[in-house]
């Protein structure tokens, strides 16, 4: 038998036979095998959706990020339809004007670039819509369906590569960058791509909105391709097709989310942030095409984030906002005031997270991604009023496996702030339970009430095992407006983990969770946050699991790939001006305080936190005569896990911690749990 044969048969015989073993919850192995419905359109008639579908690979399967297929279905139901799928990698799906063809990004063949793609509705072989060098980021439709147009990164000269080639170019560090440019190919299903028109070069364009008027294109543009002037510098601009002139309309103050122009591209409207620290996308504006007028479309003291947002028609927006830890869906008729917006899908009623519908104007069909505490993310069918109907079901052998109750819970600050989150339950709760706090990155984020479950967040594995998990949604969290979000801004670490700490207490109080026995996991920020609390807090924290986490603010900012975003939407000044504040809230200053058991792990290509982080805060730990803190480093990871082991290894590395102190009592000062787990991930496993 070949080894790759004999390797794939000994993972499934593995995994079936941990799948049989777990008869009540889900195992990890189930967890990281469940399908996940991501990006979805909507045909200009209404009839039908083309959606894509994301998997993790087989363990046997070479190293890789998700696999993703491109899937359709009937809006009024039926079986889906596979139309991209194997060993592929499907994004951005989108139809043709005429609703004849589908569009999509995959990269197909060794050494590929990702290219736009179309396939007919009715079946049929994908050809290829552009050619570029670099591979395309981004792409739409023109108004017709006669061109394409497309972002990529400009092409490095012959010579810079071949200099790279020969081990002769040094890596140049943030110069040398090359441009993000707009294209436009001319499309014909019959040919090859056709010739390349450059549209807009000299600077770094992020998204676009191409017009359905076919006169203009609205793109957003930074000065340079760097991720920082994405998230702080990028701003609104509109291009004219027949002058091919392009002008600044709007001028950003901050984080720039989404933008639609409308149908009559006499107005633009779009998400992103309220002012400049303002951290996360949380309003919506319009503006006025012709005169650059603009105003808020924002109701006044709206309790939650405005996220996305597309036209209904000339005259009517349709948006979507994270409210609470439900989520909601709007109507506004923008010659009206943004009072006078109307909830036409209310999660918290109708017991459903949903993502921005897909629509298309003079339609009422819509499609949107939606999730609740028991299914994961799949499509649904809604009409703008009542019910969403569910049209796929990808994870049928969720209803053979019994899950755990999720639960929304509040809480009170010890300032007197009104705090809320998620409890999700041990599946057969028998007394107080050994509960882990989960913490949320951002903290431009928040937790809410659908599925939660993944790898960096395996609550529902780790419920079948006994234990309570806690999902809280601190101050600074998304979700509660813009006053709620900046209540942390500029304190970092301070009230927002007391609130944590907090909500800990009010659980313990209520009978819940085991005040002896609390664990606390998290990355990013929420890595940050578990640095915090196992240290700071040590005596209330029995185990820690910090994922590519913050442990000296000084260094981070100095060492992240987006300093400017870190200074203006966190700190408000420059480290020259809150040196004293950030050592005073970087753990490593209390190492040497911490008696919690402690596991580390990050990508070693993190540009986001950098590794160091993990090895300031490992280092700063062991020279305090800590004996129980571990470190590892993911090769070929970044800001997070993508590849199928390094996804297995962390769920399993992390149960395998918190089991070791909460549930089996081992003391800080005893041994570790083992360091080689790949027995229990079933590699190697003998034939």
């Amino acid at each position: 038998m070949r080894p790759a044969l004999l390797l794939a048969l000994c993972l499934m015989l593995s995994a079936s036979a941990a799948n049989a073993a777990s008869a009540d919850g889900i195992t990890p192995t189930q967890l990281l095998d469940l399908e996940q419905v991501r990006n979805a359109d909507i045909s200009p008639d209404g009839k039908l959706a083309a959606y894509t579908v994301s998997q993790n690979r087989d363990m046997a399967d070479d190293a890789g990020s998700a696999w993703s297929r491109l899937y359709l279905v009937a809006t009024d139901g039926g079986e889906p339809r596979p139309f991209i799928v194997g060993d592929v990698s499907v994004g951005s799906p989108s139809f043709s004007p005429d609703g004849r063809l589908v569009g999509f990004t995959m990269k197909r063949g060794d050494g590929a670039k990702t290219q736009v793609w179309a396939i007919p509705v009715d079946g049929g072989e994908a050809r290829p819509a552009t050619a570029s060098p670099a591979g395309v980021a981004s792409w739409s439709w023109s108004h017709d369906g006669e061109a394409i147009f497309y972002i990529d990164t400009e092409e490095t000269p012959e010579r810079e590569t071949d200099l790279k080639d020969k081990g002769w170019l040094p890596r140049y560090y943030e110069e040398n960058l090359r441009h993000r440019n707009l294209h436009r190919v001319a499309f014909r299903f019959d040919d090859e791509p056709g010739e390349v028109e450059t549209l807009v070069e000299g600077m770094s364009v992020w998204g676009l909105n191409v017009g359905a008027d076919g006169k203009h294109v609205a793109f957003g543009a930074s000065e340079l391709n760097l991720v920082d002037q994405r998230y702080m510098f990028q701003d609104i601009h509109l291009l004219d097709l027949a002058t091919g002139e392009h002008r600044l309309l709007v001028d950003v103050p901050g984080k720039l989310g989404g933008f639609r122009l409308s149908p009559d591209a006499r107005h633009l409207a779009w998400t992103g942030a309220a002012s400049r620290s303002d951290h996360a996308t949380s309003s919506l504006f319009l503006v006025d095409v012709a005169d650059g007028a603009q105003r808020s479309l924002t109701p006044a003291d709206f309790p939650g984030h405005i996220r996305s947002v597309a036209w209904r028609d000339n005259k009517t927006v349709i948006y979507q906002s994270d409210v609470g830890v439900h989520t909601t869906v709007s109507t506004l008729d923008v010659n009206k005031g943004p009072d006078k917006a109307k909830v036409v899908f209310d999660g918290t009623a109708k017991g459903l997270i949903v993502g921005m519908p897909a629509s298309r104007p003079g339609t009422k069909s819509m499609v949107m991604v939606g999730h609740d505490s028991m299914t994961p993310r799949e499509l649904f069918a809604w009409n703008g009023k009542g019910i969403a109907t569910r049209l796929t079901h990808h994870n049928a052998g969720l209803a053979d496996i019994e899950l755990a109750e999720q639960r929304i819970v509040r809480w009170t600050a010890r300032d007197g702030l009104e705090l809320e989150g998620m409890l999700m339950m041990p599946l057969h709760p028998d007394g107080p339970a050994p509960l882990i706090v989960d913490v949320h990155g951002g903290p431009e984020s928040n937790h809410r009430h659908g599925w939660i479950s993944r790898y960096a967040n395996p609550g529902q594995a780790m419920s079948a095992r006994g234990y309570a998990v806690f999902f809280p949604n601190y101050r600074g969290s998304t979700g509660r407006g813009v006053a709620f979000a900046a209540s942390a801004f500029g304190e970092p670490a301070g009230p927002e983990f007391d609130d944590i700490v907090d909500g800990v207490d009010h659980l313990i109080a209520e009978g819940i969770v085991d005040g002896d026995r609390v664990g606390v996991m998290g990355g990013s920020y929420g890595g940050y946050a578990t640095f915090w609390l196992t240290t700071y807090y040590s005596d209330r924290f029995r185990a820690g699991v910090g994922m590519v986490g913050v442990s000296d603010l000084v260094s981070k900012r100095f060492l992240t790939d987006i300093p400017f975003e870190d200074q203006y939407v966190h700190m408000g000044d420059p480290v020259r001006d809150s040196w004293e504040l950030m050592r005073e809230r970087s753990p490593i200053n209390y190492a040497d305080k911490s008696r919690t058991p402690l596991l580390i792990v990050h990508g070693d290509g993190d540009p986001r936190v950098h590794p160091s982080q993990s090895q300031e805060m490992y280092r700063a730990l062991k020279m305090s005569g800590h004996p129980a803190v571990r470190l590892l480093f993911y090769p070929g990871e970044g800001h997070g896990n993508a590849k199928r082991y390094g996804r297995a290894d962390f769920v399993h590395r992390t149960m395998a911690w918190f089991d070791h102190y909460l549930l089996q009592d081992n003391t800080w000062d005893g041994p570790m749990p083992a360091l080689d787990i790949s027995g229990e991930m079933g590699l190697l496993d003998e034939e």
